[in-house]
């Protein structure tokens, strides 16, 4: 892990790890051109200069920090949940919209934990999974209750 020191105040800081950069950014203790160095560096440079910063730092956020590209898979999935338990309880076919919903939701899952730049939406695919799986397991219980009744009468 590479650690990195920052200049503030006229007085250089460090070692600190990018996580900690990153909270710097978003709490607003440094910005996009505070000067940086890191071992391997040739000079201080800022932050937005530097390679491993530059392209995830967006112009004209505040602090300048990086804004995660959303999953959309994650988006997917929480569509589907919502919509598999909006078709259950009105015409009774959510599991049509719950499958997909569980899939993309654990895709996304799998996708976000191993995103370089990071990815947003876990909460969305956490929200797709539960909707998907309350959707079948309902739709499961209601047919289990529905055999079992028609083979007491048979």
């Amino acid at each position: 892990m590479k650690v990195w020191f920052y200049a503030l105040d006229d007085a250089q800081h460090g070692p600190v790890e990018a996580d900690e950069i990153r909270a710097m950014l978003t709490s607003g203790m440094i910005r996009r051109d505070t000067l940086v160095w890191r071992e391997g560096m040739e000079a201080w440079q800022p932050l937005d200069a530097a390679p491993e910063w530059r392209d995830g730092l967006v112009a004209g956020h505040p602090g300048g920090v990086s804004i995660p590209a959303q999953s959309g898979l994650a988006v997917a999935s929480l569509a589907c949940g919502v919509g598999s338990l909006t078709l259950l309880f009105t015409c009774f076919v959510g599991i049509l919209a719950a499958i997909p919903a569980v899939i993309c939701g654990h895709l996304a899952l799998s996708r976000i934990r191993d995103a370089y730049p990071p990815l947003a939406g876990r909460g969305m695919a956490i929200a797709g999974l539960i909707t998907g799986y309350l959707t079948i397991a309902i739709t499961l219980a209601v047919a289990l209750f529905f055999v079992s009744a028609f083979s007491w009468h048979a």
